[in-house]
C-alpha cells in the first residue's frame, strides 16, 4: 500500500512524503502547484477521518493485506485516500 510506504519510508513530514510519493508514481517531482494541491487534500482528509475514525477502520478494511498496526489509522486512511489521487492521475495512467 502506497500510504503505508509513504509513512514507514519518509520520516521527515507530509510535505516530503507526498513528493516521494508522486515522484515514486511519476519519475517526477511535482511543481509547486501540485504539491500544495496534495497537502491540501491530505490535510481535508485528516480532518475528516480525525472526526470520523470508524470511517478510517472501514476503508482500511478494504482488501486482503492487514495494515501496519504502528500506524494511526486515521492518518493512514487520509495518506490512502491522498495516494489514490496520486495513482489517478491521467499521468499516472496514461502510457505515452
Amino acid at each position: 500500500m502506497l500510504a503505508e510506504r509513504m509513512l514507514l519510508t519518509v520520516s521527515t513530514g507530509p510535505r516530503e512524503r507526498l513528493a516521494w510519493a508522486f515522484r515514486a508514481v511519476t519519475s517526477r517531482q511535482p511543481d509547486e502547484m501540485e504539491q500544495q494541491t496534495l497537502l491540501e487534500n491530505l490535510n481535508a482528509q485528516l480532518t475528516y477521518f480525525r472526526g470520523r475514525p470508524r470511517e478510517a477502520e472501514k476503508l482500511l478494511m478494504i482488501g486482503e493485506k492487514r495494515n501496519d498496526a504502528r500506524l494511526n489509522p486515521d492518518e493512514l486512511a487520509a495518506y490512502a485516500m491522498t495516494a489514490s489521487l496520486i495513482l489517478n492521475l491521467d499521468e499516472t495512467i496514461t502510457k505515452q
